[in-house]
């Protein structure tokens, strides 16, 4: 038994597959302190798709669209969309006409890292940083994502989520269970994420869309972007477990209602990440 501070609430699979109608699914309602929470129990491999985006940026919606579609066609559990708005300020800056500013310190730091120098561009588990080769297209998108859930899971995660609406404090719960033995470290990451937001959005057609409604926006990483260190090169096995724990108060302006924890087990040699889920806060 898992003693929490907060209920959960067994969700079993039954996921939402349309993010247009229907972006997220609410676990429940009601104002109580200990509000109810989310539990997702992994059997099968799972793909992070990040979009590196902005909202002067005149093809990210075509960017977002393509989230849209993959995760109609495999549903949000196997597919796992993060929208980190950083890159070119020209893109992702503030002004009167873009009044929102979606960018974080921990995204800048990823986009840094991974050398984005334009935008939409993005990455499919991390694929070919090694080679330079990592930062994607959209419209390669979807083939490396069939390509990447087709093969068997290397890491498998149970999560289980709370939220105390009176602090505003989220907790997620981690089990990460190894499938195999790995050469190199591994290393687990924790992020926040939040959709439904209505702000504008420069379009393809040079308009601005004051309606737009912004998906899988990165919001924060509690352990920094690149989080800690799960296993030691050849220390894991099959079956060998790692349990932990991560929080955040929730900034008021944030809508705990359509966010979501992510965790991703990656190498950290090569940062190709081996697994990922999502889990809602609330």
């Amino acid at each position: 038994m898992r003693n929490f501070a907060f209920a959960l609430v067994l969700s079993g699979f039954a996921w939402s597959c349309d993010y247009i109608d229907e972006p997220f699914r609410d676990s429940g309602g009601g104002n109580s302190t200990e509000a109810n929470g989310d539990t997702v129990l992994q059997s099968e491999r799972a793909v992070l798709v990040e979009d590196f985006t902005g909202h002067q940026c005149k093809n990210c919606p075509k960017a977002s669209k393509v989230l849209q579609q993959l995760d109609s066609l495999y549903g949000s559990a196997r597919v796992i969309g993060l929208a980190i708005h950083a890159g070119p300020a020209n893109f992702t800056s503030v002004s009167p006409e873009y009044p929102r500013d979606f960018t974080t310190d921990d995204g800048d730091d990823l986009a840094s890292f991974f050398g984005v120098w334009g935008l939409p561009l993005g990455m499919v588990n991390r694929l070919d940083f090694a080679s330079s080769t990592h930062l994607k297209t959209y419209s390669s998108w979807a083939a490396l994502t069939a390509t990447e859930l087709a093969l068997a899971p290397e890491v498998l995660f149970n999560a289980y989520s709370g939220f105390d609406s009176t602090s505003r404090v989220a907790t997620v719960q981690l089990d990460v269970r190894a499938q195999g033995s790995y050469s190199n470290a591994i290393g687990l990451a924790v992020y926040l994420k939040e959709s439904g937001i209505v702000s504008p959005q420069l379009m393809p057609d040079q308009t601005r869309d004051t309606n737009y409604v912004h998906y899988n926006v990165f919001r924060s990483a509690p352990w920094g972007p690149f989080g800690q260190e799960v296993w030691a090169a050849g220390a894991s096995a099959v079956g060998a477990v790692k349990n932990y724990e991560a929080s955040k108060t929730l900034d008021p302006s944030w809508n705990p209602s359509q966010m979501h924890w992510v965790a991703l087990a990656y190498d950290k040699s090569t940062y190709r990440v081996l697994q990922a889920i999502q889990i809602s806060v609330k």
